[in-house]
C-alpha cells in the first residue's frame, strides 16, 4: 500500500471520530445508530414484498430510477414517474426497509446523445456506444449527469437512499463498456477515441480530472507513432491511462455525491474476477492487440490495478457481485486468512486463478482498506442450484463482507433451486 493511500485512510479515520456525533444526526432515513452485523437484500426488489421479506430479516430494498424517464427531454421532468418513484419509495419505508438506490446514470435519455454527438463512447475502430453516459472523458455528458442527479435530489431527496450504486457500463458497474458484439475482430475493443479521449491539450469539453492522453492517435497494435518506435513501455503507459480515466469516473461520481449533500453509502460495483497479471503481461507484449488478447483488457478489468485508484472513505464500499458464479476450484471457495500474505499482482498467478471471483475481489479491496459487501450474481449468469444459499453464506462469512444484496428478488418467489425466500430466511438466521 503506498503512503499516499496509508495518508488517506488515516485521514479518513480521524475524520470519522471528529464527525460521529453530527453523522449520526444525518443518517440516511432507514439508517439506525445500532447496525445489525450483516444486511441482507434483493435486486429488484417489489415493494408489494418488502414488509414479507422485512419479517424474515431482509431489511435492504433495491430501487431502479431511469434517468430516460426521470428525464425525457433537457431540463423537462417526467412528474408521474416521478410521482411512481416517490410512492415506491413510500412503501419501502414503511415496511421498514433501508433503500439501495440505482439512479440511473447508465440508462441515458435519448436526446443525450442527440445533443452531443461528439461525446458518446467511441472504439478505435469509430464505433460509437450509446447505452451508458461517457462519464469518463466528457465534461459536457459530466454537466448533465450533475444536473440530473441535482434534479433528482431536488424532486426524490438523495437522503432517502441508505445507499447509492456506482459504476461506469451499462450495468451500472466497474468496468468500460463490452467489445461491439458484431464486429468479428480479434482482440479488445477501447473505448478511448471520442474526440475529448483524443485531445492533446484541455478543452472545455473535455473532463476536467482526467490526464491527458499521452499518446493522441495511437491505437492497439500499432509499433510506430509519428515515425518513431514505439515500446512495450510506452503502451502499457497509455494503457494506464485509459485504467486511470476510468478510475476517475467513480471518484467524480463519489465527488458530485457529497457535494450535494449525500451522506450514505456509495458502493462501488465490481463484477467477476476481470483479468489476472498473467494476462496483462501477455497483454503488454501484444501491444494489447491480436487474438491472444481477451476482451477484458479493453473493458478495463484489471482490478488489481484499478481498486488501488478509488478514492477510499468509510463511506464507499466495494461490491463483489459474483457471489456463487461458478468461479473456483472447488466452487465457490471463500476467502482464508492466509489470503492476506498472496502477492496480488504477480504475473505467477496460478494459484489465484483457483480462487473464486468472491475471494480473488475481496482480496484485492482488503488490500487496500476497504470495507466489501457482496451480490449474487445471479441465475442468469450460473444457474442456481440446491445448496446456493449455503455456499453464498460461506462467502459472506469467511470474506468478512458486510453484508448480500441477493439477484433477484423475484427468484425468491418462482421456483428457483434453492433460491426460495424460506432459503434466504433461513440463511440469514444461520449468519446472525
Amino acid at each position: 500500500m503506498s503512503t499516499t493511500r496509508r495518508r488517506a485512510l488515516l485521514a479518513c479515520a480521524v475524520a470519522a471520530v471528529l464527525v460521529t456525533l453530527a453523522a449520526l444526526a444525518v443518517l440516511p432515513r432507514g439508517a439506525g445508530s445500532a447496525q445489525p452485523r450483516y444486511f441482507f437484500g434483493t435486486l429488484r426488489t417489489d415493494p408489494g414484498k418488502a414488509r414479507l421479506e422485512h419479517r424474515n430479516g431482509i431489511g435492504v430494498a433495491h430501487l431502479t430510477i431511469r434517468w430516460e424517464q426521470f428525464e425525457p427531454g433537457p431540463g423537462r421532468y417526467d412528474t408521474r414517474y416521478i410521482d411512481h418513484i416517490r410512492h415506491d419509495l413510500q412503501t419501502l419505508h414503511k415496511a421498514g426497509a433501508r433503500v439501495e438506490a440505482g439512479v440511473g446514470i447508465n440508462h441515458p435519455p435519448q436526446w443525450l446523445d442527440r445533443r452531443f454527438s461528439d461525446a458518446a463512447f467511441t472504439d478505435e475502430h469509430g464505433d460509437r456506444y450509446t447505452d451508458t453516459a461517457n462519464v469518463v472523458f466528457s465534461q459536457k455528458i459530466r454537466d448533465a449527469v450533475r444536473r440530473y442527479i441535482k434534479a433528482l435530489d431536488s424532486k426524490v431527496g438523495l437522503d432517502n437512499f441508505w445507499s447509492i450504486r456506482v459504476g461506469v457500463n451499462d450495468h451500472g458497474e466497474f468496468t468500460y463498456p463490452p467489445p461491439v458484439p458484431t464486429d468479428g475482430r480479434p482482440g479488445s475493443d477501447y473505448w478511448a477515441y471520442d474526440r475529448y479521449a483524443q485531445s492533446a491539450s484541455p478543452s472545455p469539453g473535455r473532463a476536467r480530472s482526467v490526464p491527458l492522453n499521452p499518446f493522441p492517435g495511437w491505437r492497439p497494435g500499432e509499433r510506430q507513432y509519428r515515425g518513431a518506435s514505439f515500446t512495450r513501455a510506452q503502451a502499457a503507459r497509455w494503457y494506464a491511462w485509459y485504467l486511470a480515466a476510468l478510475a476517475d469516473a467513480v471518484n467524480w461520481q463519489q465527488d458530485t455525491y457529497r457535494s450535494l449533500g449525500y451522506g450514505g453509502l456509495l458502493k462501488v460495483l465490481v463484477p467477476g474476477a476481470g483479468y489476472y497479471p498473467g494476462d496483462y503481461a501477455a497483454a503488454v507484449r501484444e501491444y494489447f492487440d491480436g487474438p491472444r488478447v481477451g476482451g477484458l483488457i479493453g473493458r478495463g478489468v484489471g482490478y488489481f490495478k484499478t481498486i488501488e485508484q478509488i478514492r477510499p472513505g468509510k463511506d464507499v464500499q466495494i461490491v463483489t457481485t459474483s457471489l456463487v458464479n461458478g468461479t473456483g476450484a472447488p466452487r465457490a471457495n471463500g476467502c482464508r486468512p492466509t489470503d492476506a500474505a498472496v502477492r496480488l499482482d504477480s504475473s505467477s498467478d496460478v494459484r489465484v486463478r483457483r480462487w473464486s471471483s468472491a475471494r480473488w475481489v475481496t482480496a484485492i479491496a482488503r488490500r487496500e482498506g476497504f470495507a466489501v459487501a457482496g451480490e449474487s450474481a445471479g441465475p442468469q449468469v450460473y444457474p442456481y442450484y440446491p445448496g446456493v444459499m449455503r455456499d453464498a453464506a460461506r462467502q459472506v462469512r469467511t470474506c468478512g463482507l458486510k453484508g448480500l444484496m441477493w439477484a433477484f428478488d423475484g427468484n425468491l418467489y418462482d421456483g428457483t433451486p434453492g433460491s426460495s425466500l424460506q432459503d434466504y430466511a433461513e440463511m440469514i438466521r444461520h449468519l446472525t
